[in-house]
């Protein structure tokens, strides 16, 4: 890697294919930053400073391996956004097939789990060090048809919390950003179910979908080295909690 680019503040997103996690890559990569993403697929991004690894963060093997790549590349990590996550079509918990719950722990929970583990380890030589999850506003709003993913998403927000306390004392910042609906491929497939886009508009405080550069300038706030007394925190985007 030329020097350059090495001297470039490194930002790690996972699921970067698409949807968020590809706005918020190139939102990052717009900044000057050196971005590393993943997905399960080849890249979409086509830029000298992105950097793409194929990886499924359901696989343990496979989320170290991929920290050992960004070691060798970059030697740590100064932002990690942790965005891979999978949503489905709503079915009532009584009628949810035990592996569409698995699905949802793997990916939603354990994915992160991992990610979160081996990525932070990059981080702890970093100054202003900062480590963002995402959820969703449904956890609050507890609706009906969104038990596992609500419940992985609620996970995620309190396994964030609980890190922010443990990597504190090492200046990292752990923070969480809850979008309301987004346009995404995820959401476009649900919406085909009927009414159910705006259906969840009306439960919004701010009955709109969300622009991903809203979702980008909170990512902002929260990696500014002006944040660095903010963690344990989390922004719900179109909803008052």
């Amino acid at each position: 890697m030329a020097d350059a680019e090495q001297s470039k503040k490194v930002v790690v997103v996972t699921g970067a294919s698409r949807g968020l996690g590809r706005a918020l890559a190139e939102h990052y990569l717009a900044q000057g930053y050196a971005v590393a993403g993943c997905s399960r697929g080849e890249a979409t991004i086509s830029d000298s400073a992105y950097h793409h690894t194929a990886v499924d963060i359901r696989n343990e093997a496979e989320v170290q391996a991929w920290a050992r790549v960004l070691r060798r590349e970059f030697g740590g990590v100064d932002v990690l956004i942790a965005n891979a996550g999978l949503a489905r079509s709503a079915l009532y918990l009584s009628l949810t097939p035990g592996d569409v719950f698995d699905d949802f722990l793997r990916v939603n929970f354990a994915g992160v789990f991992y990610s979160l583990r081996e990525i932070s380890k990059l981080m702890l030589r970093r100054q202003n060090a900062r480590i963002l999850t995402i959820s969703s506003t449904m956890v609050p709003l507890h609706q009906e048809g969104t038990a596992c993913y609500s419940a992985t998403k609620a996970g995620v927000q309190e396994m964030t919390k609980v890190l922010a306390k443990e990597l504190a004392p090492q200046g990292i910042t752990c923070n969480v950003i809850a979008p309301a609906m987004m346009d995404t491929e995820a959401s476009q497939e649900l919406a085909k179910d009927n009414d159910w886009k705006e259906r969840m508009l009306r439960l919004q405080t701010i009955p709109r979908v969300i622009a991903m550069e809203e979702v980008c300038h909170v990512a902002d706030f929260f990696v500014s080295p002006q944040s660095a007394a903010i963690t344990g925190q989390v922004i719900y985007i179109g909803l008052a909690d």
